[in-house]
C-alpha cells in the first residue's frame, strides 16, 4: 500500500482530476458542483493517509497543532483564506467578463493564464523571502508567518497571515477574470490549483518523478520549508517553471529537509500565539 501511495496517488489524482474536468465539459456538468465534490473528495482522502502512513511521525498533527490550526482557520477565513477553493468558486460562477483570452481554445487559455498565475505569484512570493529594506522586511514578516511551524502536514496550510492571503487572492483575480478566463476553463485551472496546495503540504511520501519539473508538489515545496536558507526555494505554487527559468529550483532526490521552519526561531513569535503572529509584521 505505501509503495502505491509513494508512486501512484499523485498520477492518479492529476489524472482523475483533469479527466473529471473533461468529461464536467463535454456532458455540461455544473461547474461548481463539479470543483466542489472533487475538493472534498481529495481532502478527505489525504487527511486520512497523512494519519496511516507518516513520512515522517514527527511532523503528524497534534492536539495542540490542531487548536493552533484552528485558530488560523478561523482568521484567515474571515478575510479570505482558502481563496484556493473560494475565490475558485467565484471565479467561475461570474466567469463571463471577456478579455483576451475569452476566444481561445479551451486548454491554450488554460496554460496561458496558469502561466501568468504563476509568474506573478512566483515573483511576489520571491521578493517576499528575497527583499531588502524596510518594505522587503515587511513583506517577509507578513510572509514568515506560513514558515513558523516545524511540521507540514495539510491542516497547517491556513497558518499565515491575512495580508499575504488577500495578495493572493487579488493576483489570481487580476488573471483569471481580468484575463477573460471563462468558467470551464477556470474549472480546469482551479482544479490543478487546488490539488497542489492540498499535494505541496501532505506528510506522506510521495515521487512524482519527471513531474517535479513541470509541478511544485510535495518534494519540492518540502524543501521550500526548510529552516536551512539555501534549502527554502521553490518560490512556484503550482508550476516549475518559473524556479527552473530564474535559478531557484531545489530538488533533492529521494531526501526531506532535516529540519523545519524559520532560522534562527527565536527571533520570531510562536506560531500559537496568534495576536502576537497578527500583530509582527507592525512591530
Amino acid at each position: 500500500m505505501k509503495k502505491l501511495v509513494t508512486y501512484g496517488l499523485y498520477p492518479f489524482l492529476l489524472v482523475l482530476g483533469l479527466g473529471v474536468c473533461t468529461f464536467a465539459i463535454l456532458l455540461d456538468w455544473d461547474v461548481s458542483l463539479t470543483y466542489t465534490y472533487m475538493a472534498i473528495g481529495r481532502f478527505v482522502l489525504l487527511f486520512g493517509l497523512e494519519f496511516i502512513i507518516p513520512i515522517n511521525p514527527e511532523w503528524k498533527m497534534t492536539w495542540q497543532s490542531f487548536l493552533r490550526d484552528v485558530k488560523y482557520f478561523i482568521t484567515i477565513g474571515l478575510t479570505g483564506y482558502l481563496f484556493k477553493y473560494f475565490i475558485g468558486l467565484i471565479a467561475i460562477k461570474n466567469a463571463h467578463f471577456e478579455g483576451i483570452l475569452t476566444s481561445l481554445p479551451l486548454v491554450l487559455a488554460a496554460v496561458i493564464a496558469l502561466l501568468i498565475y504563476e509568474f506573478l505569484q512566483y515573483w511576489f512570493h520571491r521578493i517576499s523571502h528575497e527583499a531588502k529594506g524596510k518594505f522587503g522586511l515587511f513583506l517577509w514578516k507578513v510572509h514568515s508567518i506560513h514558515h513558523l511551524p516545524d511540521k507540514v502536514y495539510l491542516l497547517m496550510h491556513p497558518v499565515s497571515h491575512p495580508i499575504n492571503a488577500i495578495v493572493v487572492m487579488l493576483i489570481s483575480q487580476l488573471v483569471f477574470v481580468g484575463l477573460g478566463v471563462d468558467a470551464k476553463t477556470l474549472l480546469l485551472i482551479n482544479t490543478i490549483i487546488s490539488l497542489q496546495g492540498l499535494i505541496s503540504h501532505f506528510n506522506v511520501e510521495i515521487k512524482a518523478g519527471w513531474l517535479n519539473y513541470v509541478f511544485i508538489g510535495t518534494e519540492l515545496h518540502r524543501f521550500h520549508h526548510s529552516a536551512k536558507v539555501e534549502e527554502a526555494k521553490n518560490f512556484g505554487a503550482v508550476l516549475a517553471i518559473w524556479d527552473i527559468v530564474f535559478g531557484t529550483f531545489y530538488y533533492q532526490k529521494g531526501k526531506i529537509p532535516e529540519e523545519l521552519g524559520v532560522f534562527e526561531p527565536e527571533k520570531y513569535p510562536d506560531s500559537t500565539e496568534i495576536f502576537k503572529v497578527l500583530g509582527f509584521p507592525f512591530r
